[in-house]
């Protein structure tokens, strides 16, 4: 952005030369390019960051300014004036979210002529070619509060105004004479007939302001900076309107700007003004209130400012100090300053205004345990389940509201100022990631999937926000892949030392099949099967099991690790061959452990059938027993006459058939 620094000198008294106004700026975040003089003017070229629209307007600069020199402005506020339009004009606004707001005022008996020269001077300066003495001022005004204004002969206007979506291939002619194909993405400004502007970028030829114009309609509103960057950069135009729009315009300061250009196209364009027309639902910002501490100001910062000193920075930055406790301060901020919403944004305000170069650098403190057990733990971990052959998988930590619906979650937490609106919450669960990295791959004609995550899930807690470590196992493409996952889930258990727990069925949503993993009356974890629902709506080629556990209560719940020595003698093994109907394979490893007793190495499935020649709902399953003794060869008799006595008692179980 071009200033003009006489242009803020009306505001603000400045003594200082322009190379030291140039550094002041530069040091405080707002980095000037180039200076240079012209006539007995100054002018700056500055660089401006995209959460500082306050700082495109000449009030803004002298606003920062008077911060770091901590000087009084001298800015007047002119008096608002509303009257109403009658029924002379309509404003229809058909795209809420595109336009929340509207503003317009009806001035007749303009005179249009040349500007005077203190009004070309000053746009000039910033910039800005002079055309007539109604367009210069709302461009003045524009420059001055940061609001852009527009100004349509409203003669040529037919009917009602419209702020609606262009419709597809619909033509328009803009001040620079180039016609354009719209598309359904453009908002547009149009009559009952004809489109008059692309909103928040340029107007149209076909209701410019010339030298005929005797009445006019001036055009002030909000309009959505995501709706006019996308139709920006369609159309491959950007001006100095649509360079503010994009970066957010405040309500309170368009009132201002259009008022005052108001009073300015009466004094130097003469006419009256009939009325004025307000359409939308004005922002409802809510009350911010920012409690900042000081002791948590200086372990920020690395050096402690006095009270007084942070109170008279603040207050020249425009913000209200409505409390002060022993150490703390309850701030109201400017309504300008939409990028304040944090106590850490205030420290970062009153570290631009202190300055940078009279904090004393120090070194960080570096602890000597850099790493939590815990931290230690996820490591290890995830070393152990790439070594059973899963493949590790990182995928975003936001994810989109629509998602999150399709997968039946509520509780989940929306993001203040999300880059893209698509992506505006955090993901309350790993599936949302798990299901798109196993489609991503299914897509490619990868099959046999095994993927894990381990990452953080976030979700509201009565009024507090959360977030804690999780692992996520998905598997995909192959057969008997239920069981894999129950197995690899078995060993993640072992694996953190966890005893005495057991699968219980439960209703899920967007599982079929699902267990839980219970421990001492809470739920680990489930895994289970993604329903036809999701896997037709995902429109996944393969069958996707799911696990996911909280590592944090995994951590929780481990038991301690003894060591016991190695059995220097030889293991044997028997099998058991059996039909299970609605029984648990924990049932059964229990009764077993329990009758082998100290011999009892463990046990496993090696053979699952369901078929032909077995019944509905009848699994045919082969167990394998191990035995072990710590002291001796177990003989084939004991082995036998053991092995014998648990077949017996599998066989009494109701539900559990020998084979």
């Amino acid at each position: 952005m071009k200033f003009s620094l006489n242009f803020v000198k009306e505001f603000i008294d400045l003594k200082e030369s322009p190379q030291k106004v140039a550094n002041l700026l530069t040091m405080a975040g707002l980095e000037v390019e180039h200076i240079y003089r012209e006539g007995h003017d100054w002018i700056l070229e500055t660089e401006v960051t995209s959460n500082r629209p306050d700082w495109l307007s000449i009030v803004g600069i002298a606003y920062e300014l008077s911060a770091l020199l901590r000087r009084k402005l001298k800015v007047k506020i002119p008096r608002l004036i509303t009257k109403p339009l009658l029924k002379e004009i309509d404003i229809i606004i058909e795209d809420k979210e595109g336009c929340p707001i509207y503003l317009a005022r009806l001035i007749k008996g303009v005179k249009v002529e040349d500007s005077p020269s203190w009004l070309k001077h000053k746009i000039v300066a910033c910039g800005i070619n002079p055309v007539n003495n109604i367009v210069d001022i709302t461009n003045y005004c524009m420059i001055k509060w940061g609001n852009p204004l527009h100004a349509f002969d409203f003669d040529k206007i037919e009917g009602n105004v419209y702020v609606r979506r262009a419709k597809k291939e619909e033509k328009f002619t803009g001040l620079d004479g180039k016609e354009r194909i719209l598309t359904e993405e453009n908002l547009v400004i149009s009559d009952e007939r004809k489109i008059i502007a692309l909103a928040g970028i340029i107007g149209g030829k076909n209701t410019e302001v010339d030298q005929n114009t005797k009445n006019i309609l001036l055009e002030g509103a909000i309009f959505s900076p995501v709706r006019i960057r996308r139709s920006r950069r369609a159309m491959g135009i950007e001006t100095e309107s649509s360079y503010r729009f994009e970066r957010r315009v405040s309500w309170e300061r368009l009132k201002i700007a259009s008022q005052e250009a108001v009073n300015l196209i009466l004094s130097l364009g003469g006419g009256k003004l009939y009325g004025c027309i307000e359409k939308g639902r004005r922002p409802q910002r809510k009350t911010r209130r920012i409690v900042i501490s000081l002791p948590h100001l200086e372990n920020y910062l690395g050096e402690r400012i006095p009270k007084q000193e942070v109170k008279t920075i603040l207050t020249y930055l425009g913000f209200q100090v409505e409390k002060v406790y022993k150490e703390k301060l309850c701030l109201k901020p400017p309504s300008l300053r939409m990028d304040v919403s944090y106590p850490v944004d205030v420290y970062e305000e009153v570290a631009r205004i202190y300055g940078y170069d009279r904090i004393k650098p120090t070194l960080p403190f570096i602890p000597k345990q850099i790493y939590s057990s815990f931290y230690q733990f996820k490591k290890v971990l995830r070393d152990f389940l790439i070594s059973l052959g899963i493949k590790e998988i990182i995928t975003y930590s936001i994810t989109s509201q629509s998602l999150l619906e399709e997968l039946k979650e509520k509780n989940f937490i929306k993001i203040s100022n999300p880059l893209r609106q698509q992506e505006n919450v955090l993901r309350p669960t790993l599936l949302c990631g798990g299901i798109e990295a196993v489609k991503h791959n299914l897509n490619q004609k990868a099959f046999s999937l095994k993927f894990f995550e381990i990452a953080n899930i976030y979700f509201k807690e009565e009024k507090s926000y959360k977030e804690k470590a999780n692992l996520a196992i998905a598997f995909s493409g192959e057969r008997n892949q239920a069981f894999y996952l129950k197995g690899v889930v078995r060993e993640v258990l072992r694996f953190a030392n966890i005893k005495d727990y057991s699968w219980v069925p439960t209703e899920k949503a967007n599982f079929t099949n699902a267990l839980d993993i219970v421990k001492d009356s809470q739920s680990l974890g489930f895994l289970g099967k993604i329903d036809s629902r999701l896997k037709e709506k995902f429109d996944l080629t393969e069958d996707l099991y799911f696990a996911q556990i909280d590592l944090e209560k995994l951590w929780e719940k481990r038991e301690p690790r003894y060591f016991s020595p190695f059995s220097r003698f030889p293991v044997v093994f028997r099998d058991i061959s059996i039909a299970l109907k609605e029984v648990k394979f924990s049932q059964l490893e229990e009764i077993i452990k329990k009758e082998a007793g100290n011999y009892f190495k463990g046990v496993e499935v090696i053979d699952i059938y369901q078929g032909k020649k077995i019944p509905p709902q009848i699994f045919a399953l082969t167990l394998r027993v191990y035995y072990q003794a710590q002291d001796r060869t177990l003989t084939s008799l004991e082995v036998d006459a053991m092995h014998d006595r648990i077949r017996k008692i599998l066989g009494e179980i109701e539900g559990v058939i020998l084979r």
